[in-house]
């Protein structure tokens, strides 16, 4: 009797250990991306805020749960990221052993452990470990999966009790993230009864998701919206195309040889899972609701976007092992995990040493005076001003210094007796660089070509900048605002979304191919008054 209790709980503590075996060196991380912005929201404002503003959600997203999780670390940890970092890495854990517990309603215990063991373990995860802006899609998961388990105790008791509770975890789930939003779909096909039956099993699941919505249009306006790159009907087809691919090659990770070994090893052992037209159902219909969210992000997907992809391959694989012979299943267990653990170092090796230099940088930019300015960080050029506002106005650090990513800030005005810094690769840190700039700024500057033949066209409608660059078809674009304060590298014909942006101040810089660079003049558009543009020369 005394090996009960040690049973129940010995999966809990191996996923606890497998998360902090893989991503302890991340308590060791400042804060990066954007964790500034972040912070200075749920510092700014009250924590029902997030709840009932409309101005906290320019991008249209609606994730309040978000800045609770922030305001309540920042109420128990304040302003020291390890503790941050430690409860993100007790997060990955909580979201593998919510993952085990639901399995484990449908297959033993070893082979629910072994999913559960390879989710935290996916190359995506190493992106969860690293950012701190990414705690809700966790959150997201632990409450979804207890929706899924409690949905199935309650077909299995009959107890209106367990739907309301599922109801109530699937409403929080979609708060922290709305990837839990088709989770219904999941649920209507996870046990084989009559359509009636799972109709009326899911009335409540239905109530919350149209609360969700309601809530969701009655704080933002819409009931769905876009951000980043705008996606057209004309994009659809070739972006849909390319998606699986593109997700498979972010649930591989940078080794993507290892990783797609992996995932090779684990549609093997999924294959046996879909033997069944229900079950193919069931597995379409569950990848259909991890992909369809991803659309509107579709152009420019990053590894935290492959999650729910990922927990869809974890969970098919072990449903479908658990059916095999023991030899086979173990086999196929102990090749799975080895090779998902050699994806996963493999891409923890870029994600941290990105998230470290950001860190790095981040930390010294605090301790600069107003006489110094930062080069090229890694650090997103937007997120430069939020921590500007959390050294100078909220720990009241030392006003002035600044920051620039793209040279032709050095052919501006002469900022003499500024000390430059800038973030060495070869030796890993963050080092004064000022003597070498002058050289340096001399030959730039004088390299740039002022008459190489340049065109911009810009279009604006519905929160929404549409561009097209040229005479050239290859080399590099990038916009240039602030004299190069900030640079963003874009494609040479897109959209972004800019939300209550009434007009943009920026320069365009060419790269060609041969190595020669150009920039266009100041550019200045006015959104409400000419909100079709075009420059040439």
């Amino acid at each position: 009797m005394m090996l009960t209790p040690l049973k129940r709980f010995a999966p809990a503590v191996v996923l606890l250990a497998v998360a902090v075996a893989l991503y302890r060196k991340a308590i060791r991380l400042w804060w990066t991306f954007d964790d500034p912005f972040n912070l200075r929201l749920v510092i700014s404002h009250d924590w029902s805020d997030a709840y009932t503003a409309t101005h906290l959600w320019p991008q249209k997203l609606f994730t309040p749960l978000l800045f609770t999780s922030h305001e309540l670390l920042l109420q128990f940890a304040g302003l020291k990221p390890d503790h941050w970092y430690r409860v993100q890495i007790a997060l990955i854990a909580i979201a593998g052993i919510a993952v085990y517990f639901a399995l484990r309603l449908f297959i033993d215990m070893i082979p629910a452990l072994c999913g559960a063991v390879l989710f935290i373990a996916g190359p995506p995860l190493c992106a969860f470990a690293t950012q701190l802006m990414v705690m809700h899609y966790l959150i997201a998961v632990i409450f979804g999966a207890a929706a899924v388990a409690l949905y199935t105790l309650a077909f299995r008791r009959q107890s209106l009790l367990f739907e309301i509770l599922s109801a109530l975890c699937y409403f929080v789930a979609m708060l922290a993230k709305e990837i839990a939003i088709p989770l219904p779909l999941l649920l209507f096909f996870l046990h084989d009864k009559p359509l009636r039956v799972r109709v009326r099993h899911l009335l409540f699941h239905a109530l919350a998701v149209a609360g969700f919505f309601l809530w969701r249009r009655a704080i933002i306006g819409t009931l769905l919206g876009g951000y980043g790159w705008v996606v057209t009907p004309a994009d659809l087809p070739g972006l849909l195309i390319t998606m699986p691919w593109r997700l498979i090659a972010l649930c591989a990770g940078s080794g993507l040889f290892a990783g797609l070994v992996a995932i090779s090893v684990m549609g093997i052992g999924a294959a046996a899972a879909l033997r069944t037209r229900r079950a193919w159902m069931l597995a379409i219909a569950t990848l259909f609701g991890a992909l369809i969210p991803l659309v509107p992000v579709a152009k420019e997907l990053q590894p935290r976007f492959a999650l729910a992809a990922w927990l869809w391959i974890c969970v098919i694989f072990a449903v479908g092992a658990a059916s095999l012979r023991i030899a086979p299943r173990v086999a196929l267990f102990v090749v799975a995990i080895c090779t998902v653990v050699v994806a996963n170092r493999q891409e923890w090796i870029g994600e941290y040493a990105t998230a470290k230099r950001m860190s790095d940088e981040a930390r010294t930019y605090m301790k600069l005076d107003g006489n110094a300015l930062l080069r090229k960080p890694l650090v997103p050029p937007a997120a430069m001003g939020e921590l500007q506002w959390l050294k100078e106005t909220h720990m009241h650090g030392a006003r002035g210094a600044g920051w620039f990513y793209d040279d032709y800030f050095l052919c501006g005005p002469a900022d003499d007796g500024k000390a430059i810094y800038e973030y060495i690769e070869t030796r890993k840190q963050v080092v004064e660089v000022t003597a070498r700039i002058p050289d340096f700024a001399r030959a730039f500057c004088a390299s740039i070509r002022d008459d190489a033949p340049l065109r911009a066209e810009f279009h604006h409608q519905n929160d929404r900048l549409f561009w097209r660059f040229g005479p050239y078809e290859q080399g590099k674009w990038t916009a240039i605002l602030g004299g190069g304060v900030q640079a963003f590298e874009v494609p040479r014909v897109d959209g972004f979304y800019l939300p209550n942006v009434p007009g943009l101040s920026l320069r365009i810089r060419y790269d060609s191919p041969e190595g020669w660079v150009t920039y266009s003049p100041e550019i200045v558009l006015d959104f409400a008054k000419q909100p079709d543009f075009t420059w040439h020369r």
